[in-house]
């Protein structure tokens, strides 16, 4: 219980260490012993105070000296910054980011580092470049640093860090999400990874969460769907990826003008999805069923391709005889077509009859 208890002041002690920490205020202490030239071109270099990054050209444009020289003024900056504070305010920054990186598995991206030391999604651009500017130039040397690769994203991490821990857990969760064999909302995956991985249940979740905002092999849609990276449900490509992926999601038929919208509302990417070339996709892959006037649903749902009479005469070939009014119900569980559409395709005596009871049947050829 006295762990319990220990365990609870001290996390509140981190959170309270990280809701006073203000990124602008540790700047302007940082800044303060450079001269106004100076700072002027670590802003502009770094994008800080909101403005855009600049080139070492740009900035040499803007003084009237060559790029090396505004190079030398940035290094010359920045290692001033390191001998003043080396042992004082960047100790206690460096001690507050290991306290975070530590309560999450002693490894994050770069980008959910910078999140949680801002305590709020809704932090500015400026806060975030600030804090952006302290990890890579300023505490790079105390701090591990994995570029991004194949495998990971950006990762800051103390230097005994438990990345073969790490490889193992996102080893064992590409193998859940493999067996299951489609994407997985967040709670079912952790759910399915509680026995399989070797974390403390107090920190799973937490530790968990970072650890697949960390790995490339698995990631997740616009759904709030994990799945592994190359899947076209996760990272739909082709337009027909995108198709497939909206009817999937919404599991019933949509009108191919709807599907267009709902392509571009999702933000996959740039490109514009066109009601005409949705329609082509939808005609020319027999995945997709029309089920009514530009309507479509996935064939895997066990939608039929053909039109209502062919219908008509799949459902009496594996019923046998029904009343009409057990064929229109039929139909329309396959087909979003009028009542009176079913009523004059079964006037059709090429093909149907009726027996001594009023039930229709198929004729006979």
């Amino acid at each position: 219980m006295a762990t319990s208890i220990l365990d609870q002041v001290l996390s509140s002690q981190k959170q309270s260490a990280i809701s006073q920490f203000d990124p602008e205020q540790v700047a302007a202490k940082l800044f303060s012993i450079l001269s106004e030239r100076e700072q002027d071109i670590l802003v502009r270099r770094y994008g800080l105070k909101g403005k855009e990054k600049m080139t070492l050209e740009e900035i040499g444009k803007q003084y009237s000296v060559t790029r090396e020289r505004i190079r030398q003024v940035e290094n010359a900056s920045i290692n001033k910054i390191l001998s003043e504070y080396r042992d004082s305010l960047l100790r206690d920054l460096e001690a507050l980011i290991r306290d975070v990186l530590e309560d999450h598995g002693e490894l994050m991206s770069e980008n959910r580092l910078v999140q949680n030391l801002l305590d709020t999604d809704a932090e500015s651009d400026q806060s975030k470049a600030l804090v952006h500017f302290m990890l890579n130039q300023l505490l790079a040397e105390r701090l591990q640093l994995v570029r991004e690769s194949d495998a990971v994203y950006k990762t800051w991490s103390l230097q005994a860090a438990r990345w073969d821990e790490f490889h193992s857990i996102i080893d064992r969760l590409v193998e859940i999400i493999k067996k299951h064999n489609e994407p997985l909302r967040l709670e079912q995956l952790l759910d399915r990874a509680r026995g399989a991985v070797s974390v403390p249940e107090d920190d799973f979740e937490r530790i968990l969460v970072n650890y697949l905002d960390v790995t490339k092999k698995i990631e997740e849609n616009r759904f709030n769907e994990w799945g592994l990276s190359h899947w076209s449900l996760i990272r739909p490509r082709r337009m027909n990826d995108k198709i497939y992926l909206i009817l999937k999601r919404e599991t019933k038929p949509l009108h191919f003008v709807e599907i267009a919208k709902r392509i571009n509302d999702s933000n996959f990417d740039k490109r514009v999805a066109y009601p005409a070339t949705i329609h082509n996709e939808l005609i020319l892959d027999d995945k997709y069923v029309l089920v009514g006037r530009g309507i479509y649903a996935l064939k895997e749902w066990g939608y039929k391709p053909g039109v209502v009479l062919d219908v008509i005469k799949d459902i009496l070939r594996e019923n046998g005889a029904m009343s009409k009014e057990e064929i229109i119900t039929a139909v329309l569980k396959n087909r979003m077509v009028k009542r009176s559409t079913v009523v004059l395709a079964l006037m059709n005596k090429k093909f149907f009859a009726k027996d001594q009871d009023g039930r229709y049947v198929l004729v006979q050829s």
